[in-house]
């Protein structure tokens, strides 16, 4: 096809969990898409923990299985795929159907020149109903701010990127629904050359697996110790300026309005207290994430 002047060789992952109904188009079509740009690839299904028969339906698409014998979670598949992949570089898809394989050839042009690739989802299905696209603003917001740039997609189950730079540039190992985010993150703030292309995005086969509270919270763990990984100090900006303006207000309370006790001097001190130990948490998770490398 003349893609490539080196022609990079993929290992595809594919994680599942009862997507028996799903799994052998998403095969089948990773396949196609990448045996058309005239590519070196292999595909691997990570079955965690199915009840169904999405094992069997990967092993007669033509994929090699990996079965988990108890569900791991998102992030755990991946990595058993990854580790056990045999080429440089990784391709995820998810199993469900809402990522067309077909839009796997937008993101072949731009490798190896970007160390990730992410197919970066748009239109209404992505956005959803309002309070639905009112939370996705607020996390993207979030993940803007421990990124320092721009980020359309942050956690698209469909990219491409160099096997080693998940060792090498990911601080924090998620085995749940935030892996992706953790990637991204990670990828951007250790300077790697990410590029996000624009993918189609369809509505899935079957039932979500995601549970919103719990993924949601545990994002925004992940989001913490990546930023004090890479940029502690911006982290420590944003929580100790709370207080302070809590702390402002009440000088200027206590300036025109004196208090009849020391209620309010108590709260402020408790206050400070409280996020000055918070502080101390996140110096010392700080040095943990670092002394793992």
């Amino acid at each position: 096809m003349g893609l490539f002047s080196n022609k990079p060789e993929i290992t595809v992952v594919i994680p599942a969990y009862n997507e028996e109904g799903a799994i052998t188009p998403t095969i089948k079509g990773a396949g196609a898409a990448l045996a058309a740009a005239g590519l070196k690839f292999e595909i691997i299904t990570v079955d965690d923990g199915s009840s169904d028969a999405t094992a069997a339906a990967a092993e007669a698409a033509g994929s090699r299985v990996i079965r988990h014998p108890v569900n791991r979670g998102y992030g755990r598949s991946l990595l058993s795929g990854i580790e056990a992949s045999a080429h440089e570089w990784i391709l995820i898809i998810d199993a469900d159907g809402s990522y067309p394989p077909g839009e796997i050839a937008k993101l072949l042009p731009h490798v190896p020149a970007f160390d990730m690739v992410v197919g970066a989802r748009e239109g209404s299905l992505f956005w959803g109903t309002p309070g639905k696209a009112l939370m996705r603003f607020i996390y993207l917001s979030i993940a803007r701010f421990v990124a320092g740039e721009p980020i359309p997609d942050a956690n698209s189950g469909l990219r491409i990127f160099r096997k080693e730079a998940v060792t090498t540039s990911m601080p924090v190992t998620c085995y749940g629904y935030s892996f992706t985010t953790t990637m991204t993150l990670s990828f951007l703030n250790a300077g790697r050359f990410v590029r996000f292309e624009p993918i189609k995005f369809v509505e899935r086969v079957g039932h979500s697996k995601v549970k919103p509270v719990r993924d949601i919270l545990r994002t925004l763990q992940i989001m913490t110790q990546v930023i004090l990984y890479f940029n502690p100090m911006k982290f420590a900006a944003v929580i100790t300026l709370l207080p302070l303006l809590a702390t402002f207000v009440l000088t200027v309370k206590f300036f025109f309005f004196p208090p009849a006790d020391i209620r309010w001097l108590a709260v402020a001190a408790m206050t400070l207290g409280s996020v000055l130990i918070f502080l101390m948490g996140c110096v010392i998770e700080s040095f943990r994430l670092h002394s793992r490398k």
